[in-house]
């Protein structure tokens, strides 16, 4: 029997800010650069344990709405000045799990000016302090210039939040952070290539046990995030989280193995964040560089997930899924004794929903056209036969789960991204 994941929820949080700041070389750990600075300031303001709980959230999150390399790039230039869009969907995202809740009121604040007063109206003085504490954060790490020596970046730095004092940012918290920033040891831990360490040590952590609901919240969080960077990825992971929930329950998995299954489908293209648009949305057949870039996503959805701990049956499950029988899969060229069961049926939901799921420059195969493909891969010791066989068994019923739920993710991505998804 699968007990309920017990995790460290540092892990958990520290392990996903790590995979959006994947997106590009220029963001390796900025979310939790941010995280450390925001926290010691607010610590030095006399944050109580809860809100400073709240705050790691916020601020180790704050780019989840973040989606694409070009967006992430253009975030992390001193000049940028539009925020709205990513600011936004990131607190959405964080509000679908009520323990984030709190944190997402400070990612939908943590870009607002603190003389703006009239921006201010309604919000209460703790979450004023928490998210304007990140938005000096941010800034002090798009000032850093990455590569360069940083204790002989401290000055030019606090010059730059000093002259935005009392605008950008509150003076009380210019005022701690200029007293911090006397110290080397606050500029060496800020520029740590050992940040997730300093991090954890900064506050107490409890084990937690997730509950079955959260662990599906976050499942959902992190879906969208990954397959919201694109049209053309738009509603896949919800497919195969479908379709490998289906099979589970048609080879006698039980109830909750089953919906272990689902969260393993909606984090099993988690890696993808590494991976640029422009091979995303390539229409055509990668070329053998491109596909090299491809194959490394379900490394990095391995180690994303198994950093979390406690998520051992969702990692195998996940990150194994372009793993083949006979070997031949990536990345790690498993075989079939070495694939669980759980991964075998995620191979088979992950290439039926690819080939039967709408693109924006193709429709999805029909059934006739899909059956051969399938058993062509059984035929090359691919995939499991016994898995290909219940699906082709109970082709129309899950065919059409599959669709009805990619259906409903089409209509959420087109409200949020007005463009066209084929139906």
């Amino acid at each position: 029997m699968i007990r309920d994941p017990v995790v460290n929820l540092d892990n958990l949080v520290l392990s996903l800010s790590d995979a959006v700041d994947l997106v590009h070389p220029c963001a390796v750990d900025h979310q939790q650069r941010v995280a450390y600075v925001a926290l010691r300031l607010m610590q030095a303001m006399g944050c109580s344990p809860p809100e400073q709980a709240d705050l790691m959230y916020a601020a180790a999150l704050h780019d989840i709405g973040v989606l694409s390399v070009e967006e992430k790039i253009e975030t992390m230039q001193v000049e940028t000045d539009d925020w709205s869009h990513h600011v936004g969907f990131g607190a959405d995202l964080l509000q679908l799990l009520d323990i984030f809740a709190p944190a997402s009121e400070l990612v939908r604040l943590h870009h607002q000016p603190w003389g703006e007063e009239e921006a201010w109206q309604g919000v209460g003085e703790n979450a004023r302090i928490a998210s304007n504490a990140i938005h000096l954060a941010d800034m002090v790490d798009r000032l850093a210039r990455r590569g360069a020596e940083i204790l002989g970046q401290g000055k030019a730095i606090c010059d730059a939040v000093l002259k935005m004092s009392g605008v950008e940012f509150a003076p009380a918290l210019v005022k701690c952070f200029l007293g911090l920033a006397r110290e080397e040891s606050f500029w060496l831990d800020f520029a740590s290539p050992r940040i997730y360490s300093v991090l954890t040590r900064l506050v107490v952590w409890p084990r937690s046990v997730l509950a079955m609901e959260k662990l599906e919240q976050i499942g959902q969080i992190f879906s969208r995030i990954v397959d919201f960077r694109s049209a053309f990825t738009a509603t896949h992971s919800i497919g195969v989280a479908t379709t490998a929930e289906e099979l589970a329950r048609r080879m006698c998995f039980g109830e909750r193995e089953c919906r272990l299954m689902r969260v393993a489908g909606h984090l099993h293209d988690l890696g993808k964040v590494a991976v640029p648009n422009s091979i995303l949305e390539k229409p055509a057949k990668l070329d053998p560089e491109e596909f090299d870039v491809i194959r490394g996503h379900t490394y990095y959805t391995y180690h994303i997930l198994t950093t979390i701990g406690g998520f051992d049956e969702i990692s195998m499950w996940a990150a194994y899924h372009h793993e083949r029988l006979n070997g031949q899969g990536y990345p790690f060229h498993l075989t079939g004794d070495d694939l669980p069961l759980g991964s075998r049926i995620m191979c088979v939901a992950d290439v039926f929903t690819a080939v039967t799921e709408n693109r924006p420059y193709r429709q999805g195969t029909s059934r006739e056209n899909t059956e051969p493909i399938l058993h062509n891969f059984v035929k090359s010791d691919s995939l499991d036969g016994r898995i290909v066989r219940l699906l082709i068994d109970d082709y129309e019923e899950i065919d059409r789960v599959r669709a009805a739920a990619q259906e409903a993710f089409a209509a959420e991505y087109e409200r949020r991204f007005p463009r066209v998804i084929p139906r």
